[in-house]
């Protein structure tokens, strides 16, 4: 919810959180493509893609979570996501 928030009050807070998305998926990639390299996951996916796709689910799962107290849109993206990953 920070990042959604923070980038909207000027050009300076906007770049902080585009670098922080930055580095938060480059994490997750690193991640997806270890995975794929123990031969866990598919390899054929795009871990930068992939990533991102991670990074929005956990993004509007979240907000839905805060709105409603459900976490039930949260884990559907997430197991979605994994669904995908690991197929």
């Amino acid at each position: 919810m920070l990042i959604a928030d923070v980038g909207r009050y000027s050009p300076a807070a906007q770049a902080v959180s585009a670098q922080l998305v930055r580095r938060w998926q480059e994490c997750v990639r690193a991640g997806i493509e270890a995975t794929q390299a123990a031969g866990e996951a598919n390899r054929a996916l795009d871990a930068d893609r992939t990533a991102a796709a991670v990074i929005a689910t956990v993004q509007g799962g979240v907000t839905v979570l805060l709105s409603t107290g459900s976490a039930e849109h949260l884990e559907a993206g997430l197991n979605l996501c994994l669904d995908h990953l690991l197929s």
